[in-house]
Protein backbone atom coordinates (compact mmCIF):
# COMPACT_ATOMS: atom_id res chain seq x y z
CA UNK A 1 0.00 0.00 0.00
CA UNK A 2 1.00 3.38 -0.49
CA UNK A 3 0.28 6.05 1.25
CA UNK A 4 -0.46 10.13 1.00
CA UNK A 5 -1.28 12.80 2.95
CA UNK A 6 -4.97 12.07 2.24
CA UNK A 7 -5.11 9.36 -0.21
CA UNK A 8 -3.43 5.33 -0.53
CA UNK A 9 -3.19 3.47 -3.62
CA UNK A 10 -3.37 -0.15 -3.59
CA UNK A 11 -2.95 -2.74 -5.92
CA UNK A 12 -6.70 -2.92 -7.42
CA UNK A 13 -8.93 -6.15 -6.95
CA UNK A 14 -12.43 -7.88 -8.07
CA UNK A 15 -14.51 -5.91 -5.43
CA UNK A 16 -13.10 -3.06 -6.92
CA UNK A 17 -14.48 -3.17 -10.77
CA UNK A 18 -18.35 -1.92 -10.50
CA UNK A 19 -16.61 1.27 -9.12
CA UNK A 20 -14.13 1.17 -12.20
CA UNK A 21 -16.84 0.42 -14.57
CA UNK A 22 -19.06 2.78 -13.16
CA UNK A 23 -16.83 5.57 -13.27
CA UNK A 24 -15.60 5.19 -17.00
CA UNK A 25 -19.30 4.93 -18.06
CA UNK A 26 -19.93 8.29 -16.96
CA UNK A 27 -19.39 10.69 -19.87
CA UNK A 28 -17.51 13.54 -18.18
CA UNK A 29 -14.98 10.90 -16.59
CA UNK A 30 -14.61 9.19 -20.25
CA UNK A 31 -14.05 12.20 -21.97
CA UNK A 32 -10.73 12.53 -20.23
CA UNK A 33 -9.42 9.27 -20.58
CA UNK A 34 -9.31 7.55 -24.01
CA UNK A 35 -12.36 4.93 -23.62
CA UNK A 36 -14.70 5.44 -26.80
CA UNK A 37 -17.04 2.90 -25.46
CA UNK A 38 -18.97 1.93 -22.75
CA UNK A 39 -17.09 -0.78 -20.40
CA UNK A 40 -18.86 -3.86 -18.67
CA UNK A 41 -17.85 -5.54 -15.58
CA UNK A 42 -17.47 -8.76 -17.63
CA UNK A 43 -14.96 -7.26 -19.57
CA UNK A 44 -13.35 -5.70 -17.21
CA UNK A 45 -12.93 -8.42 -15.24
CA UNK A 46 -11.29 -10.28 -17.95
CA UNK A 47 -8.74 -6.96 -18.16
CA UNK A 48 -8.21 -6.84 -14.79
CA UNK A 49 -7.20 -11.32 -15.15
CA UNK A 50 -5.23 -10.69 -17.87
CA UNK A 51 -3.47 -7.22 -16.17
CA UNK A 52 -2.82 -8.72 -13.07
CA UNK A 53 0.16 -10.72 -13.46
CA UNK A 54 1.98 -8.26 -15.92
CA UNK A 55 5.23 -7.24 -14.75
CA UNK A 56 5.46 -4.30 -17.35
CA UNK A 57 2.44 -2.66 -15.32
CA UNK A 58 0.86 -1.38 -11.88
CA UNK A 59 -2.64 -0.91 -11.46
CA UNK A 60 -4.00 0.87 -8.56
CA UNK A 61 -7.11 1.65 -6.87
CA UNK A 62 -7.11 4.90 -4.85
CA UNK A 63 -8.84 5.75 -1.63
CA UNK A 64 -9.39 8.48 0.78
CA UNK A 65 -7.48 7.53 3.91
CA UNK A 66 -9.98 8.67 6.03
CA UNK A 67 -12.71 6.50 5.02
CA UNK A 68 -11.44 3.94 3.31
CA UNK A 69 -13.79 5.14 0.05
CA UNK A 70 -12.75 4.54 -3.34
CA UNK A 71 -12.62 7.68 -5.16
CA UNK A 72 -9.94 6.61 -8.30
CA UNK A 73 -7.21 4.90 -10.47
CA UNK A 74 -3.92 5.35 -10.85
CA UNK A 75 -0.22 3.65 -12.11
CA UNK A 76 2.01 2.77 -14.19
CA UNK A 77 1.99 1.45 -17.71
CA UNK A 78 4.42 -0.24 -20.33
CA UNK A 79 7.27 0.08 -17.92
CA UNK A 80 10.56 -0.29 -19.62
CA UNK A 81 13.14 -1.85 -17.10
CA UNK A 82 15.87 -1.49 -20.24
CA UNK A 83 14.98 2.10 -20.93
CA UNK A 84 14.26 3.01 -17.30
CA UNK A 85 10.74 4.47 -17.77
CA UNK A 86 7.19 3.90 -17.03
CA UNK A 87 4.11 5.40 -18.41
CA UNK A 88 1.53 6.87 -15.85
CA UNK A 89 -1.79 6.89 -15.62
CA UNK A 90 -4.21 8.43 -13.15
CA UNK A 91 -8.14 9.64 -12.83
CA UNK A 92 -10.56 10.58 -10.05
CA UNK A 93 -13.55 8.74 -10.94
CA UNK A 94 -15.68 10.47 -8.45
CA UNK A 95 -16.67 13.94 -9.65
CA UNK A 96 -16.95 15.25 -6.14
CA UNK A 97 -13.47 15.11 -5.31
CA UNK A 98 -12.30 17.26 -8.36
CA UNK A 99 -10.11 20.18 -7.53
CA UNK A 100 -9.60 19.51 -4.00
CA UNK A 101 -5.77 18.17 -4.30
CA UNK A 102 -6.25 14.45 -4.01
CA UNK A 103 -4.88 14.22 -7.69
CA UNK A 104 -1.95 15.85 -6.35
CA UNK A 105 -1.44 13.39 -3.59
CA UNK A 106 -2.19 10.57 -6.19
CA UNK A 107 0.43 12.17 -8.55
CA UNK A 108 3.19 12.51 -5.91
CA UNK A 109 2.41 8.65 -5.01
CA UNK A 110 2.71 7.26 -8.31
CA UNK A 111 5.94 9.41 -8.98
CA UNK A 112 7.37 8.21 -5.50
CA UNK A 113 6.58 4.73 -6.35
CA UNK A 114 8.38 4.95 -9.81
CA UNK A 115 11.64 6.85 -8.79
CA UNK A 116 11.81 5.41 -5.41
CA UNK A 117 10.78 1.47 -5.23
CA UNK A 118 11.35 1.04 -9.05
CA UNK A 119 14.57 3.71 -10.02
CA UNK A 120 13.19 4.15 -13.26
CA UNK A 121 14.61 7.57 -14.37
CA UNK A 122 11.59 8.89 -16.12
CA UNK A 123 8.03 8.87 -16.03
CA UNK A 124 5.63 10.34 -18.81
CA UNK A 125 2.20 10.63 -19.72
CA UNK A 126 -0.28 11.89 -22.16
CA UNK A 127 -2.48 14.43 -21.33
CA UNK A 128 -5.40 15.57 -24.00
CA UNK A 129 -4.79 18.88 -25.59
CA UNK A 130 -7.58 20.56 -23.80
CA UNK A 131 -7.49 19.20 -20.33
CA UNK A 132 -5.36 21.93 -18.34
CA UNK A 133 -6.46 20.64 -14.80
CA UNK A 134 -4.21 17.61 -15.47
CA UNK A 135 -1.34 19.65 -17.50
CA UNK A 136 -0.96 22.30 -14.28
CA UNK A 137 -1.53 19.22 -11.89
CA UNK A 138 1.55 17.43 -14.03
CA UNK A 139 3.38 20.66 -14.38
CA UNK A 140 3.51 21.21 -10.05
CA UNK A 141 4.54 17.78 -9.78
CA UNK A 142 7.56 18.75 -12.00
CA UNK A 143 6.31 17.13 -15.70
CA UNK A 144 7.71 19.60 -18.46
CA UNK A 145 5.77 19.80 -21.86
CA UNK A 146 7.75 17.50 -24.11
CA UNK A 147 5.99 17.56 -27.58
CA UNK A 148 2.45 18.04 -29.03
CA UNK A 149 1.22 14.82 -30.98
CA UNK A 150 -1.53 16.32 -33.52
CA UNK A 151 -4.09 14.03 -34.60
CA UNK A 152 -2.60 11.49 -32.62
CA UNK A 153 -5.59 9.26 -31.60
CA UNK A 154 -8.74 8.72 -33.04
CA UNK A 155 -10.91 9.45 -29.51
CA UNK A 156 -14.39 10.11 -29.66
CA UNK A 157 -15.25 10.04 -33.13
CA UNK A 158 -12.02 12.97 -33.98
CA UNK A 159 -8.88 12.47 -34.33
CA UNK A 160 -7.09 14.33 -31.21
CA UNK A 161 -3.87 16.08 -30.27
CA UNK A 162 -2.20 15.13 -26.62
CA UNK A 163 0.73 16.37 -24.80
CA UNK A 164 3.54 14.15 -24.11
CA UNK A 165 5.00 15.27 -20.27
CA UNK A 166 7.65 13.78 -18.86
CA UNK A 167 9.56 14.31 -15.65
CA UNK A 168 13.12 13.02 -14.88
CA UNK A 169 14.02 11.30 -11.50
CA UNK A 170 16.76 14.07 -10.76
CA UNK A 171 14.25 16.85 -11.75
CA UNK A 172 11.64 15.15 -9.28
CA UNK A 173 14.01 14.62 -6.43
CA UNK A 174 15.31 18.32 -6.82
CA UNK A 175 12.06 19.88 -6.89
CA UNK A 176 11.04 17.96 -3.91
CA UNK A 177 14.33 17.75 -2.10
CA UNK A 178 13.55 20.72 0.36
CA UNK A 179 9.85 19.44 0.80
CA UNK A 180 8.98 17.50 4.11
CA UNK A 181 8.22 13.76 2.17
CA UNK A 182 4.77 14.12 2.00
CA UNK A 183 3.63 10.37 1.04
CA UNK A 184 5.28 7.24 2.71
CA UNK A 185 5.84 3.93 1.07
Amino acid sequence: MLEGKHVYLRPMEEKDIPFKVKWINNPKIRSTLNFDYPISEVGTRKWLHNVSGNPNRRDFFVCLKDTHEPIGFGGLINIDYKNSKAESYMGIGELKYHGKGYGYDIRRLILDYAFYELNLNKVYAYVWENNSAMMNLNKKAGFKIEGLLRDDILSHGELRNRYIMGVLKKDYLNLHSDKELEVGI
